[in-house]
């Protein structure tokens, strides 16, 4: 998953052995993969009976940072205001095709090379928000139906490759406050959303990003708004996750094991299935362990 600052997806144009991929750029490996080793990695990942997908964030760089070279070159994808979120209904000058035909042509294009099982849409890719201010964008109901169609033209492309479609929540709301964001998320299900990942961060959210928010992102809310999510898809094809926190050591902030317990322990029977968030924060700690590798 590649997050605030994407690059791989977007601009990739072809298939170079040595050319670095910029993957792995979020966390204390840091290490800067070849599209040899990319591809390498599927394969192994594969070998095990493991399914891989690559998903990034609709971010036009995090708040204060420089922008990518592939948004810097479609200036016609602008930050909303207060967000790092880029406004996604729009038509690429250069390409002559909509913003959502463009993600559905490059996800055609790195699973032919990398042989990837599906796409994850990452933050800003369901309904509109701010991390800042968690009601700006709470009255664009209207949108619902420019979600959906976008959602349809990307799934489209990912079934068609075999693959899986799967997208984060609009961050931890309940499935009513999530309309007036814009997504509706049996729609979404209907344009074939096969894995909804809802947003549970008791710890990172309500003590520390959003903390004056505290009581509307606590454990007690996930339990509320999860349940309402759920109830939204029942009886269509899409399934339920939920995030497990397990820290952040580039955000900055850290999980208490009891507390992520507990998280798993009153969600579980709600959901699905559990989304590891961010794994490689723990894979670093394995690594570094006796006998790790």
């Amino acid at each position: 998953m590649e997050d605030r600052d994407p690059r791989f997806v977007l601009s990739f144009g072809g298939y170079d052995p040595r050319r670095p991929a910029g993957l792995d750029r979020h966390g204390p490996l840091r290490r800067w993969t070849t599209h040899e080793d990319v591809r390498a990695l599927v394969a192994g990942l594969h070998a095990q009976g493991i399914k891989v997908a690559i998903g990034f964030w609709n971010y036009g760089g995090w708040r204060f940072h420089h922008r990518p070279a592939w948004v810097r070159a479609h200036p016609e994808l602008k930050n909303l205001p207060f967000s790092s979120q880029l406004y996604p209904f729009v038509r690429l000058r250069s390409e002559g095709i909509t913003y959502a035909e463009y993600i559905a042509r490059q996800y055609e294009r790195v699973r032919e090379v990398f042989a990837f099982d599906g796409l994850m849409l990452g933050d800003g890719f369901c309904g509109f928000s701010s991390i800042w201010d968690p009601d700006r964008y709470d009255d664009l109901a209207g949108t619902i139906p420019d979600w959906t169609a976008f959602y349809r033209t990307v799934t489209g492309a990912v079934h068609a490759g075999g693959g899986l479609l799967l997208a984060y929540d609009q961050m931890g709301m309940s499935a009513a406050e999530s309309r007036g964001h814009g997504i509706d998320y049996c729609e979404l299900a209907r344009a074939g959303l096969d894995l909804l990942v809802y947003q549970s961060y008791p710890q990172a959210w309500a003590g520390f990003w959003l903390e004056s928010y505290a009581s509307r992102f606590d454990l007690a809310a996930n339990i509320r708004n999860l349940s309402t999510v759920t109830s939204a898809v029942a009886g269509t094809g899409t399934r339920v996750l939920y995030t497990l926190e397990l820290g952040d050591s580039v955000e900055r902030w850290w999980a208490d094991p009891a507390r992520t317990r507990e998280q798993m322990t009153r969600l579980d029977p709600l959901a699905g299935g559990r989304f590891l968030v961010w794994a490689n924060d723990l894979v670093a700690r394995l690594g570094a362990s006796p006998g790790g590798e």
